[in-house]
C-alpha cells in the first residue's frame, strides 16, 4: 500500500513591519527618483509609471525583515545583505518553526528525523538547517536538505521530495521550512522589473510537519507532479549580482502557464481516477494577479475558488516559497475543507517550472 503522510500541523511567520501599498510606493519613488521628485514634471510622469504596477499589483500590505529608510540609506553589496539574511531568516524561520511543533503538542523537534529548508532569497553556512537543528534540539543524525534558489515553487519541491522520502522511512516525521526575504533586494534604478518586485514581493516563512501516523489528524499528502518548458527558461530569472539579487520576469509568464496548467494538473489527477471537477480546493501560489487570472481561465475556476491566493496575495503580497504554504492555512483556517475533498497545490517559477501537489482533506 503506497503511504501517504499527513501534514499535522502548518504554521507561517511574517516580519514585524506592515506596509501598506502607499508606503511603499512612497518610499520607491523617493530611492528611485529622489525626494523631490514631484517637483520635476518628468520624474512625476516616472512616479506615475510606477504608481501603475503598484495598483496593477493588487497587493495592498506587505511585511518586511528590514527597517526599509535604515537599511537603503546607502547602496547596499550582496554581501551586506547576505549578512543581514544570516540574522533575519534565522529569527523568522525559527519563529515559523516553533510555530508549527505548537500546534502539534504530539512531536517535539527531538522527533524530527527529516529536515527540508527551502530559500530563495538568501545563503549563508552554517545554513539555517544547521543552526535551528542546534538550537531546537532537532537530533543530530537527522537527514537534512537544503533548497536553495528554485524560485516560487520551492515549497513543493520540499513537499516532493519529503513525499518520496517518507514513503522509503514509514517511521520518519519530517518538518519542512520556507524562509523568503525579498527586501533584501531592491534596487534603486528605473528598470520596471525592479519596480515590480517592490510593488509584488513580500517577505515570510511558513513550516510544515509531515508524519505517517494513521492516527494523525490532517490533510494527506497524496502525490506530486512537476512539468518544465525549457524553451520559455529566459522568461523568468534570479540572478546574482554585486547589488544583491536581480529579478527578470516576461509578460509572457501568463501565456506560458496558460498554455501548460491544465495538462500539468491532469497528469497529477489522472493516476488517482480524478478529474479537475473532482478538486474542490485550488491552493495557488499567487504569483501576481495575471498568474491568477491565467490559471482561472485555463482551468474555469471560479474567484471563490481561488479566494484564498488572492487573499494572500492582497494582504502579504507573493512571498516566494513560503506563499502556496501561507495559501494552504487560510484554505484550513477558514473551516471550508472537509473530510474526503480534493485539493490541489500548484506553484511556478524559473524553467519555466509548473509544480502540484494533490492533499486528500
Amino acid at each position: 500500500m503506497t503511504t501517504s503522510p499527513k501534514i499535522v500541523a502548518l504554521a507561517t511567520a511574517t516580519p514585524p513591519r506592515n506596509h501598506t501599498r502607499e508606503s511603499l510606493l512612497a518610499f520607491v519613488c523617493d530611492h528611485t527618483l529622489g525626494k523631490d521628485w514631484d517637483k520635476q514634471r518628468e520624474l512625476r510622469e516616472r512616479a506615475r509609471q510606477i504608481e501603475r504596477i503598484f495598483l496593477a499589483s493588487k497587493v495592498e500590505a506587505r511585511q518586511l525583515s528590514v527597517d526599509l529608510d535604515a537599511f537603503y540609506e546607502r547602496p547596499r553589496t550582496t554581501g551586506e545583505r547576505m549578512e543581514t539574511y544570516a540574522t533575519a531568516a534565522y529569527e523568522l524561520g525559527r519563529k515559523a518553526l516553533e510555530a508549527c511543533l505548537r500546534v502539534a503538542p504530539d512531536y517535539d523537534a527531538s522527533a524530527i528525523t527529516d529536515f527540508t529548508v527551502v530559500s530563495c532569497t538568501g545563503y549563508t553556512a552554517p545554513g539555517l538547517d544547521i543552526l535551528l537543528s542546534r538550537d531546537l534540539g532537532i537530533r543530530p543524525d537527522a537527514r537534512r536538505v537544503v533548497v536553495g534558489h528554485m524560485g516560487c515553487f520551492g515549497a513543493l519541491v520540499g513537499l516532493r521530495q519529503l513525499l518520496a522520502t517518507m514513503r522509503a522511512y514509514p517511521n520518519a516525521v519530517a518538518a519542512l521550512l520556507c524562509v523568503e526575504l525579498s527586501s533584501l533586494h531592491f534596487a534603486a534604478n528605473l528598470d520596471r522589473n525592479a519596480h515590480t518586485q517592490m510593488a509584488l514581493f513580500g517577505d515570510g516563512a511558513a513550516s510544515v510537519l509531515l508524519s505517517n501516523d494513521p492516527a494523525a489528524r490532517g490533510p494527506q499528502l497524496v502525490d506530486a507532479y512537476c512539468v518544465s518548458d525549457f524553451s520559455a527558461a529566459s522568461q523568468m530569472t534570479w540572478e546574482v549580482g554585486d547589488a544583491g539579487f536581480v529579478m527578470s520576469l516576461s509578460p509572457r509568464v501568463p501565456v506560458t502557464l496558460r498554455r501548460h496548467v491544465q495538462t500539468a494538473v491532469e497528469r497529477l489527477l489522472t493516476p488517482h481516477g480524478l478529474g479537475i471537477r473532482d478538486v474542490t480546493h485550488w491552493l495557488a501560489h499567487p504569483g501576481g494577479p495575471s498568474i491568477l487570472e491565467a490559471i482561472a481561465a485555463r482551468l474555469e475556476l471560479s474567484d471563490e475558488q481561488l479566494a484564498h491566493s488572492w487573499k494572500v496575495l492582497r494582504e502579504h503580497g507573493n512571498c516566494s516559497s513560503a506563499t502556496v504554504l501561507m495559501v494552504l492555512e487560510e484554505a484550513l483556517k477558514s473551516g471550508a475543507t472537509h473530510p474526503g475533498e480534493w485539493g490541489v497545490m500548484m506553484a511556478f517559477g524559473p524553467g519555466l517550472t509548473l509544480e502540484t501537489c494533490l492533499l486528500r482533506f
